[in-house]
């Protein structure tokens, strides 16, 4: 199926939730795309007649159709992030939104020969495999106790997280200390941070 640009958007923005938080509704998607709740609102309508999303009470599932639609546009995503970094020099913490037109100006034939020329990368920039679907061991940072570890990835790549992070040097792969207290706090070599709401569950670390 085609989808115009901004659908795209829609059910990339519909998987990272679910992906993230384990759910999404439209005033979480309102927020990402910074668009008002009645456009979110009839472009869902449109989704679901299409067998794409379905909604239960206030939360929107991707259907087995929704889902296969949205792995492929995922993963172009973080292929054009990977050719950010790696080519325009974008920084880490910008690559996420540096993208949103990139991804859909390119002829989606061609990614598997953007992903090759850049060394068929794994993982974008924030640590997510490339394709989407690839199981990553991991936890989320409010499910770990006080110890030693590396952060694994950002699924959730919020704005102001990412340049938290990356005002501490901290990136995938970065070596952190957990400290538990009334909120998580992650060490870095050059300071910490305090997490706080949903942000706890889109921080994956690993030992």
């Amino acid at each position: 199926m085609k989808f115009r640009n901004n659908e795209e958007d829609y059910i990339k923005s519909i998987y990272v939730f679910i992906e993230s938080f384990g759910e999404a509704n439209e005033n979480m998607i309102s927020v990402d795309l910074k668009v008002s709740m009645p456009t979110v609102s009839e472009y869902l309508n449109k989704l679901e007649k299409r067998n794409i999303i379905k909604k239960l009470n206030r939360k929107i599932l991707l259907t087995g159709y929704g889902y296969a639609l949205a792995v492929p546009v995922v993963r172009k995503h973080r292929i054009s992030e990977v050719f950010a970094v790696k080519m325009l020099n974008v920084p880490w913490e910008e690559s996420h939104e540096a993208v949103m037109d990139i991804e859909h100006t390119i002829n989606e034939n061609y990614f598997n020969n953007l992903l090759r020329n850049l060394g068929n990368q794994k993982k974008c920039p924030h640590g997510n495999p490339i394709n989407p679907d690839k199981p990553v061991l991991d936890i989320k940072l409010e499910e770990a106790i006080n110890g030693k570890y590396k952060i694994s990835r950002i699924t959730y790549e919020n704005k102001k997280l990412l340049h938290e992070l990356a005002n501490l040097q901290i990136f995938p792969e970065s070596p952190i200390e957990v400290i538990i207290d009334d909120e998580p706090r992650i060490v870095g070599d050059n300071g910490e941070l305090k997490i706080t709401g949903k942000n706890k569950s889109s921080i994956r670390i690993k030992k």
